[in-house]
């Protein structure tokens, strides 16, 4: 396995200013240089085997904070978006209202005028990943400082999804995002995490300080079964120490929810339990784990050797069928978390609410939000335990903030 972790450069002046930056060249602000000193403070004790910056000044300054060596290449740059630089949003849909159109349209046009297509930044940034992919060797890791765009394009190719548009939000400046290449295929693994910056950072912390509703997904803390690699779909199994010690971690980093909502199973609520820390506590049923049937309490290989023709279906074919014959289905486990999780919403006394559930359950959501059917699901890694993964839910509207982020436990 081998991986690179992209992060966005540091606010720069043209960020603060509102204006479409591309390939014009501005450096970081004072909250900029601030950003990336915390993010260096955050990193300082994490091995990278290979730093790459894209050449542009507000990435290279970025990339200065780190205080480690580094690479730079002009296959990292920003998005050229040839006349729309340096305008803002109003400027650009008065003065190029029929290329954005075309846009829209789905047409693969050059940005303002003279830029770059959407394809050939696709094209650019693939050849750019996989040439750091292939400088890695297995086990290995790379950091990418670059730049906003080149990030979303990275997420639409590890997702395999051309337009994330209104599914995810902007990734926020200094946030890192971790995409995993595996024999055979790429993976996901975390997204906008900004933690150095605060628990709820970027667009998810401007709509929560205005009243907007803001659910964290969190999953249980450690169990022995975690450890000994045991099924335990919807066994009621508690935490062991380290779990117990990871949810007293997350509760000291986190802070307080408005209200934690829980799973039934012993994991989750003893979770929950510290995670509350005096606020409301709520259990819901239907927040419970991946119904396993009769897997539950067994290894990989004793399922792969019980259960050969169903095993192959399910992993290998990607039928969606009930795990252990008689267990829940990927698709009806995703109905009921998806349909627990909007009664909470509905229900809700407070617009930041915490949601303390399991591994599958919350990949599963997530996948769901993201369009991501049964035989995509494994482009999304499964969430660390006691990570925490936001998404806003704006106008019924649900939008992924940010994706396994736990810092407590680097």
């Amino acid at each position: 396995m081998r991986s690179i972790t992209f992060l966005r450069h540091g606010e720069s002046t043209g960020n603060a200013s509102g204006v479409i930056q591309g390939r014009g060249s501005s450096p970081l602000s004072e909250r900029g240089r601030m950003q990336a000193a915390a993010v260096g403070d955050r990193l300082r004790n994490q091995r990278f085997d290979l730093v790459v910056s894209s050449d542009m000044e507000r990435a290279v300054e970025t990339a200065e904070a780190l205080d480690r060596p580094f690479v730079t290449d002009a296959a990292w740059r920003e998005m050229d978006v040839g006349g729309w630089d340096g305008l803002t949003n109003d400027e650009i849909s008065e003065q190029f209202a029929d290329e954005l159109a075309a846009l829209r349209g789905r047409q693969d046009v050059p940005l303002g005028g003279t830029g770059e297509t959407l394809s050939g930044l696709v094209d650019r940034i693939s050849t750019a990943r996989d040439a750091v992919f292939d400088r890695l060797e297995d086990g290995h890791s790379a950091l990418v400082v670059c730049h906003g765009g080149v990030i979303e394009t990275v997420l639409g190719l590890a997702l395999g999804m051309a337009d994330l548009h209104r599914l995810v939000v902007r990734v926020t400046n200094t946030s890192m995002t971790t995409v995993v290449a595996h024999e055979d295929s790429m993976q996901l693994v975390r997204f906008n995490d900004a933690a150095h910056l605060g628990a709820v950072t970027g667009w998810a912390g401007s709509r929560l300080r205005d009243g907007g509703l803001v659910v964290g997904l969190v999953r249980h803390g450690r169990t022995a079964a975690n450890v000994s690699g045991h099924w335990q779909g919807q066994t009621d199994n508690g935490l062991n120490d380290i779990g117990r010690r990871q949810a007293a971690d997350l509760a000291a980093w986190y802070g307080e929810f408005g209200v934690v909502y829980a799973s039934p199973l012993g994991r989750a609520h003893q979770t929950a339990e510290t995670l509350a820390n005096g606020s409301e506590l709520a259990t819901h049923a239907g927040l419970a784990e991946l119904g396993m049937g009769a897997w539950e309490g067994l290894t990989r290989d004793e399922i792969v050797a019980g259960w050969p023709e169903l095993w192959d279906r399910i992993y290998e074919q990607n039928e969606d069928l009930p795990r252990g014959d008689s267990g829940e289905t990927w698709s009806g486990m995703q109905k009921r978390v998806t349909a627990a999780i909007s009664e909470v919403v509905a229900n809700r006394p407070e617009n930041h609410i915490g949601i303390v559930s399991h591994g599958a359950a919350i990949r599963g959501h997530v996948s769901g939000i993201l369009g991501l059917d049964h035989s995509a699901r494994r482009r999304l890694g499964v969430p660390a335990n006691t990570s925490v993964s936001h998404v806003v839910i704006e106008d019924g509207r649900r939008v992924l903030a940010d994706y396994n982020v736990a810092p407590h436990l680097e």
